[in-house]
């Protein structure tokens, strides 16, 4: 293999149970169950190969700055110029975080050679599905026990389709993973649903601290891209026509960055149009009966979305978690309570007029000390996304809501006596259209469509006469 001081060696090979990365003396791999692995055809695991080795080590260059490419000891993968697309519009977002120039950023990037020593690319094959399997029956769903994840699932199997649900273990997050395990437990024991766990260390690669380069953000910006071919293998084991991301509406947000120049995806590789690229990555590699990617909650802001898992599946809404757990209160709690996306959830659930106890959240969480999670009052947060308009005006119109159904926490009751009330009363109705609405959606399946968007309607029908009559 050829490689010099400014080019490094990433070998790509087939294991017993799924994918091995080589890197810098270590090895990273992609583990599916036995028998899922053992559906996919030779040909088919190559090209999975050739793809996901490249999409999960393409951004190193990008972290370890004194590389000027890769040496793939795999074939050029099909799907290049879809992972190329994909990491260019990711980079306003990471120089955003880091404070790196957008435009110098693309221009590294753009000049960057990765080589390929295998052989020639490997192209899609004939994928046959088990016998027996009905088409449009069953959808994966990669469930992270998250609201979106957890609406996705409830909404596929209430318009007759069967959900399989996978967890993606992300290396990292062990405390993460041992609350999930123990939801996961609960959740085959009530429903009699084994949620699959596809095993892979390939994470680390994006991992600062294990590569030992100083923080930025590369190398997230292609996660769902990955997770999708990583989804594929199950889809076609099981029959599976359709994979569905818990992308809400919010997921297309965008910014302008400082200079002006920019737009910013917070989560380029989540927005609608990506998604669209997604669904046709995993129809090409599946063409002979396509397994089509969208997300069915594409149409919802986040309080319709808490809402809904809550008053219209309340089973299902007692296994959220949306908390990373990552400090002390995170320890024997699956809710840590004392970080932004506790504080959040808890409010789009009084907002949405449902029981924050309803998803495992104690309260109260609207506390003075807590106005430093929100933007409305001056706080802040790591995540892109708040810095956005909208992350604001979501915040203003779940405080209204909380004051309208006559929520007292000490957050409420400064909100109510501040102009920011006046100012809800005000845009009362924008901010109706803006998060109560359904949207277009160009990821919901057209032949799914009509019955996704009636439960929709019933919810939203019923949120507002709850308002109303508050």
């Amino acid at each position: 293999m050829i490689a010099g001081p400014s080019f490094a060696p990433v070998t790509g090979s087939l294991i017993e149970s799924g994918i091995e990365i080589g890197f810098r003396g270590n090895s990273y791999s992609v583990s599916w169950p036995a028998d899922v692995w053992q559906a996919v055809p030779e040909i088919t695991r190559q090209l999975l190969l050739d793809n996901l080795v490249f999409a999960a080590a393409m951004h190193l260059p990008m972290k370890i700055r004194d590389l000027k490419g890769l040496v793939f000891s795999t074939g050029r993968p099909f799907l290049e110029p879809f992972f190329r697309q994909n990491f260019i519009g990711d980079i306003p977002s990471c120089c955003d975080m880091d404070g790196f120039s957008t435009a110098e950023e693309i221009e590294r990037f753009l000049g960057l050679d990765f080589r390929f020593s295998g052989s020639a690319p490997a192209l899609p094959s004939p994928w046959p599905v088990p016998a027996d399997s009905v088409p449009g029956e069953k959808a994966i769903v990669p469930l992270s026990f998250g609201k979106d994840s957890l609406l996705t699932y409830a909404v596929a199997e209430e318009i007759g389709l069967e959900p399989v649900p996978v967890f993606v273990d992300e290396p990292g997050f062990s405390r993460e993973r041992m609350h999930k395990e123990i939801l996961a437990a609960a959740f085959l024991k009530e429903f009699g649903v084994e949620l699959k766990i596809l095993e892979h260390s390939t994470g680390l690669l994006r991992d600062d601290l294990h590569l030992g380069t100083d923080k930025n953000e590369y190398g997230w910006g292609l996660q769902s891209t990955e997770y999708a071919l990583m989804m594929l293998p199950y889809a076609r084991a099981c029959g599976g026509d359709y994979i569905f991301f818990g992308n809400e509406q919010s997921a297309g947000s965008f910014y302008g960055d400082s200079t002006g120049r920019w737009t910013v995806y917070p989560c380029y590789d989540q927005t609608h149009m990506w998604t669209t690229h997604i669904n046709s990555m995993t129809s090409l590699l599946t063409a002979e009966r396509p397994v089509r990617t969208g997300s069915l909650i594409e149409p919802l802001m986040d309080m319709m979305i808490q809402r809904m898992i809550v008053n219209r599946y309340p089973r299902y809404a007692s296994y959220q978690m949306s908390c990373f757990a990552e400090n002390e209160g995170g320890r024997d709690n699956r809710w840590c309570h004392d970080c932004s996306i506790c504080a959040k959830m808890y409010l789009m659930c009084i907002g949405g007029a449902v029981d924050p106890a309803a998803i495992g959240l104690t309260g109260p969480l609207l506390t003075e000390e807590n106005s430093r999670y929100f933007a409305l009052f001056g706080g802040s947060t790591e995540f892109p996304y708040a810095r956005t308009d909208l992350a604001r005006d979501e915040q203003l119109f779940a405080f209204h809501c909380a004051a309208r159904f006559g929520s007292q926490e000490p957050l409420v009751e400064r909100f109510r006596h501040s102009p920011l009330m006046a100012e809800a009363e005000e845009r009362k109705k924008e901010l109706f259209e803006r998060f109560v609405s359904l949207y277009p959606s160009i990821s919901i399946p057209g032949e799914l469509k009509e019955k996704v968007l009636k439960i929709y309607k019933e919810e939203i029908s019923g949120f507002i006469r709850q308002y109303e009559e508050s």
